[in-house]
């Protein structure tokens, strides 16, 4: 049987796990939903305006409302910024608890266990996902930059075509490393998990030589888990568009579709890691270098010849 069966299967049977992910992302989203929809209601005057956006986006409706109601909405939007970073602090949050889940996939879903799992890795995953960030930034963003001193080179030269190309070209090298460096983040999660490694520029070293080393077995399967995403987004996109909200019964179908694609997300990421996870047992193991231990002699036995001794674990 495949990893990705595998741990799509131990997905599957972790439900309970998955309904208290979702559950926390739902609270989250009302948090912001709620006030942001009231003040809607206060704020539009009953006018009918709003309803002409459900057959599509009208930026002269939007900023007219801005305009007007700006100091009022401002605040909501700065809670959702807020909740945004909440929402990346928590996706690093639950890794540890979920890594701790497959890592026990025959026993059965514990609450108590899985939020032990979550605080007692989200130190070194905190810290994990600031390399990687570094990493993309540094890494993915450099293509970026250079495909805008490209365009801006070769203005005066290239058509309207040629611009495209060559901005779809830098564009697919930015997703392609950017993709690539987030494997090697999932990959270097379940490295410190397995190992107990606490450094967390080495862990990610090492994953990326695992992966670099086992491309089509690590990021291949990350590709395909990616490719499974975009295509439930590609689903939600046809029947947005096929369904018109015309009337509050349509308004709740999308409502409910739009809640099925998060939860598949969240399912996503859970198969996502843990594919991670039973891979990382198939492959060779990276070779960790032990690191020395200093002791001081002991006061009572002073060796003035000898006044550190390094000992090799």
């Amino acid at each position: 049987m495949s990893t990705l069966s595998v741990s799509l299967r131990q997905t599957l049977g972790s439900i309970r796990l998955l309904w208290l992910i979702y559950g926390i992302n739902l609270v989250l989203g009302l948090l912001a939903a709620l006030p942001f929809y009231n003040t809607l209601k206060i704020e539009d005057q009953n006018s009918l305006a709003f309803m002409n956006l459900l057959d599509g986006f009208d930026y002269t409706i939007y900023s007219d409302f801005m305009h007007r109601s700006e100091r009022v909405i401002a605040p909501l939007l700065s809670v959702g910024r807020w909740l945004g970073l909440a929402y990346i602090f928590l996706s690093v949050f639950f890794a540890g608890g979920i890594l701790l889940r497959f890592a026990q996939p025959n026993s059965r879903f514990s609450a108590g266990l899985f939020w032990q799992g979550c605080s007692h890795y989200v130190a070194r995953f905190l810290r994990l996902f600031a390399v990687t960030l570094l990493f993309v930034v540094v890494g993915a963003g450099f293509w970026l930059v250079a495909g805008s001193l490209v365009g801006v080179a070769l203005n005066n030269t290239l058509t309207e075509r040629g611009e495209f190309w060559i901005g779809l070209v830098f564009f697919v090298l930015f997703a392609f490393t950017a993709t690539l460096l987030f494997c090697i983040g999932d990959y270097a999660k379940v490295l410190m998990f397995r190992e107990d490694e606490q450094n967390a520029f080495r862990a990610f070293g090492q994953a990326g030589r695992l992966v670099l080393r086992n491309p089509i077995r690590t990021y291949g399967l990350y590709g395909m888990l990616i490719a499974i995403g975009t295509g439930l987004f590609g689903i939600y996109f046809l029947l947005d568009e096929a369904i018109l909200m015309s009337n509050w019964l349509t308004i709740l179908l999308m409502a409910v579709i739009q809640q099925i694609l998060i939860f598949g997300r969240v399912g996503l990421k859970v198969w996502s890691l843990g594919t991670a996870y039973n891979q990382y047992e198939k492959l060779p193991k990276p070779v960790f270098i032990p690191q020395p231990v200093q002791i001081s002699q002991p006061a009572s036995e002073p060796d003035n010849e000898t006044p550190l001794g390094v000992i090799e674990p």
